[in-house]
């Protein structure tokens, strides 16, 4: 037996009526969204503005490198890349996050500006009055995997000289 699903059109009063709905309350979700946008905007200026003022401190700049404990980077990047981070880098390692405390300036500075794609491993370095230059090693790493590791030489080679100054 078949079944047959029948479909009413809408009538011009329903378009027109879902029309003026939409119109009527395009100032509420426009408010709604500019006040995302706003706020946002605040918190990234907070942000910025505790990195160059506090976080840096006297130095030119200052890195954020996150990695985790996945067998396909673990290994290189504690043998090739932490131990060459100048001394006043955080390292946070996104297999701990759960012990992260919320509102540390290195967690909101990572959850701010490394995105929610290719995040790990990330570097992120921030200079005075400068906005951050984030290095993404996702990628490079899982090209290395397939045989392609010039891109990872190329990702940890600008990261490791842009950290040292």
């Amino acid at each position: 037996m078949k079944v047959r699903a029948t479909v009413r059109p809408t009538s011009r009063l329903q378009q027109a009526f879902l029309w003026a709905v939409v119109v009527l309350a395009a100032p509420v979700w426009l408010s709604v969204l500019m006040a995302i946008a706003v706020g946002r905007w605040l918190y990234l200026v907070a942000l910025y503005a505790a990195v160059w003022i506090w976080w840096i401190g006297w130095a030119q700049r200052r890195a954020l490198f996150v990695y985790s404990d996945s067998p396909n980077w673990k290994e290189y990047v504690e043998a090739n890349i932490v131990p060459k981070l100048p001394a006043n880098t955080v390292v946070l390692n996104w297999s701990n996050r759960a012990q992260w405390p919320k509102f540390s300036l290195p967690v909101m500075l990572f959850r701010a500006f490394a995105g929610d794609r290719e995040f790990n491993p990330i570097g992120l370095v921030f200079e005075r009055l400068d906005v951050v230059e984030p290095y993404r090693f996702w990628q490079p790493f899982r090209d290395a995997k397939h045989g392609r590791a010039e891109a990872l030489q190329l990702v940890e080679t600008r990261f490791l000289k842009h950290v040292a100054g």
